[in-house]
């Protein structure tokens, strides 16, 4: 290796956030499928944008407005994080409005990262009580810019959601669909200081405007061309009745699948009978597909093999036409890091066509008692993309085939 490469490969390796992902994608574009990936391993062969420089680019570029609606912020000193922080102080400073809702429970009992915001001119921050409201979490994961673009996806403002995770997001700019997160995040900052039903009220009979399943918008891109989606929100008693309802769209796209359903999700089970004939409808519905001869795969990561979930996983691997593969992302070189190392993926592709991004996790919690919201996407391409990242994890040499022998374990977390 002569020196001049010897130079470049040592400041790639040491510097991989330097780079946007790949030359093909204009981060002014007005849909961008995002990812992040774990260091040091072969998912960095990635060639969609960097979710770190997708950030940078929308908080850089706000002007009147950004809204934060996440589960948490975990940062540390010296960090990746630190460059998000400090964008969104710039944005303040050029008096941009920053509000940010974040759960409260998991405040209250972890991290306390977003006080490094707190106090700051221009930026305001709540904590939505949703265990008082929905009985769970506030799980969801997304801002809007100026009331014209957003980010959703599986990433928390987490540091290592940028390096030492796997995640999958979406930005979009399109007045309509964001106006239409608007009215959830105006909704949920209610929410933060009274119980204002008074404005799920307004919500349950406005209809104008709203894009749901019936009334998806378009967006035109230079990538992807026309792309059609819609969102769809959880839970089901806080999403207002012309809004779409995220489980009710994940079982329709089940049952129209025809020839593909492959799947990448952080957890998926059925604890009890009280989750019970509701939500085990949709591993029913998976099934109904397979007897379809529709090809179903499925990434679960070694973290989803809990103990109250390994029979129901084991079991449905044994259905004709269903793979389950298990991810275990390697440790890190420079040693073990908490909460990391993990695929926290959660979306799916039908067929050639159909893309569904989201926030939640398969478990009767995330769609009954959280808020958590999605996105349903129509393109080929958006699809053909997901796809590639799918493959690559699933022909990778961090994923097996579920064996009903074995005795899984959780790896350590903490």
């Amino acid at each position: 290796m002569n020196l001049f490469k010897k130079y470049l490969f040592l400041f790639i390796f040491f510097f991989p956030f330097s780079f946007s992902f790949s030359q093909n994608y204009n981060l002014a574009d007005d849909f961008l499928l995002v990812e992040s990936v774990p260091v040091e391993t072969i998912l960095e062969k990635s060639t969609l944008p960097g979710t770190i420089d997708v950030w940078l680019d929308m908080f850089n570029n706000a002007k009147k407005s950004i809204d934060i609606e996440i589960f948490y912020f975990a940062n540390k000193k010296g960090g990746i994080l630190e460059k998000v922080f400090e964008a969104i102080r710039n944005a303040a400073s050029r008096d941009v409005l920053v509000r940010i809702i974040i759960d409260s429970s998991f405040y209250s009992r972890s991290e306390h990262s977003v006080d490094e915001l707190d106090g700051v001119k221009n930026i305001i921050i709540r904590k939505i009580p949703y265990g008082n409201l929905g009985g769970g979490v506030m799980h969801a994961k997304y801002f809007l810019v100026d009331g014209e673009s957003m980010f959703l996806g599986s990433q928390n403002m987490d540091w290592r959601a940028l390096m030492h995770i796997h995640e999958i997001g979406v930005k979009i700019k399109n007045n309509a669909f964001v106006s239409t997160f608007q009215k959830i995040f105006d909704l949920d900052w209610r929410y933060c200081l009274s119980d204002n039903n008074v404005y799920f009220d307004s919500l349950n009979n406005a209809s104008a405007g709203i894009v749901n399943s019936e009334n998806p918008t378009v967006v035109l891109t230079g990538y992807y061309g026309e792309i059609k989606l819609f969102p769809s929100f959880s839970p089901f008693d806080y999403t207002p009745k012309n809004f779409s309802c995220e489980f009710d769209e994940i079982l329709k796209l089940v049952q129209k699948s025809k020839e593909r359903l492959f799947i990448q999700i952080y957890s998926f089970s059925v604890k009890s009978k009280g989750e019970k004939k509701i939500f085990a409808s949709l591993s029913d519905e998976i099934k109904n597909a397979a007897s379809r001869g529709v090809d179903v795969k499925i990434i679960l990561p070694d973290w989803a093999m809990k103990k109250d979930a390994v029979k129901f996983i084991k079991n449905l691997s044994e259905v004709k036409n269903i793979q389950i593969k298990i991810s275990s992302i390697p440790e890190y070189s420079g040693g073990f890091i908490p909460y990391s190392r993990v695929e926290h993926c959660k979306y799916f592709i039908s067929d050639d066509n159909i893309s569904f991004v989201s926030t939640s996790n398969w478990e009767y919690d995330y769609f009954y008692n959280s808020r958590n919201a999605s996105v349903v996407i129509s393109n080929t391409k958006v699809n053909s993309d997901l796809y590639e990242v799918f493959m690559r994890d699933w022909n990778g040499p961090y994923t097996e085939l579920v064996d009903v022998n074995k005795d899984y374990k959780p790896p350590k977390r903490n």
